[in-house]
């Protein structure tokens, strides 16, 4: 067969495969946000980077993959904020700061492929990653102004001036056996004692003494005295501290069992905004990012394939650890 009676046949096998390999480009998109999409293939890398895939619990499977792929959305988003407000990174920009990271990694006596490889990033995903944070530090930097601290400051300032609150809590625990609805469970039981503590039915303390399964039940729930950063743990304190005197905190779940909390009495601190400025200036940048993934999501709402597992959307101002994990057209 002469060569110019093939190009015809060539051309058409080569739109074929084109064809296939944008079908199987499409199949793989599991999220999509405007012009920007997350591919099967880039949730499994991050899962298999972070050690998420070795569970056998799917539940807990589906929570983890959830959580990455809210993450990688926001990147998404970003990216394309960023670029739509015109703020730009250079190559030789990101050339500088692989290179300080290259020294960084030197120092503790690490190769560069070898940090590469730990990390399951590949040179192209360290460039991607670097950009973005450049990019970022460029929009937050000229924001976090005098005005803007002492803003976020009046904001958080019971989280940040050195305020004491007592609390007192109800833990309920699941029963030995209790399978795989056990959580669901206490929720509904904890959902109904509060109703009964915020109907005035029930007193917080007496509420405490009929269910409260852990031995602040004896003084009413009272935990005492506690402070942002202890003697509890975060998740912990996090409620307590989103919390006015007497308020009762929707129910929450920790590692204990499914929590409700109370304020019984607030502590004002001293402590003023110089003494926390590195802290401060953290906060007011990460109020700024999750500004820009808020306004992004707001004008190109996400989309997710059939049977992959997301996040809530309802529950998007909760904890990851307490988001629900929904998968349309799953089970």
């Amino acid at each position: 067969m002469p060569w110019t009676s093939r190009v015809p046949l060539l051309v058409g096998l080569s739109l074929a495969l084109a064809a296939t390999l944008a079908a199987a480009q499409e199949t793989d998109v599991i999220a999509r946000c405007g012009s920007a999409v997350v591919r099967r293939v880039d949730l499994d890398n991050v899962v298999r980077r972070l050690g998420l895939a070795v569970t056998a619990d799917e539940p807990q499977r589906q929570r983890a993959e959830a959580a990455v792929l809210d993450q990688l959305v926001d990147e998404r988003i970003l990216r394309a904020e960023l670029d739509r407000l015109g703020i730009r990174v250079t190559g030789s920009e990101v050339e500088a700061a692989v290179a300080r990271l290259r020294e960084q990694v030197a120092s503790r006596g690490l190769g560069f492929e070898e940090f590469l490889a730990a990390s399951g990033r590949t040179p192209g995903d360290l460039d991607a990653q670097v950009a973005l944070e450049i990019a970022l530090e460029k929009f937050v930097r000229p924001r976090i102004t005098a005005e803007a601290l002492a803003e976020t400051f009046e904001k958080n300032r019971r989280q940040l001036d050195g305020t004491r609150l007592r609390v007192s809590h109800i833990v309920l625990r699941p029963e030995a056996g209790g399978g795989d609805d056990a959580g669901a469970g206490l929720l509904d039981r904890a959902t109904a004692i509060r109703q009964q503590i915020v109907q005035g039915r029930l007193s917080f303390a007496e509420a405490a003494r009929l269910h409260s399964a852990g031995p602040s039940r004896r003084e009413g729930g009272d935990l005492g005295w506690i402070g942002r950063d202890g003697p509890m743990a975060e998740g912990f304190s996090g409620r307590a501290y989103g919390l006015s005197k007497g308020s009762v905190s929707p129910p929450f779940s920790s590692a204990q069992g499914m929590h409700i909390v109370t304020v019984t009495a607030v502590e004002p601190g001293r402590i003023g905004i110089d003494a926390v400025r590195p802290r401060l200036e953290k906060i007011l940048a990460q109020d700024l990012v999750r500004g820009l993934v808020v306004a992004g999501r707001s004008r190109s709402p996400v989309s997710f394939a059939a049977g992959v597992p997301h996040f809530d959307p309802a529950t998007a101002d909760e904890p990851p650890d307490q988001r629900r994990v929904i998968v349309v057209g799953g089970d």
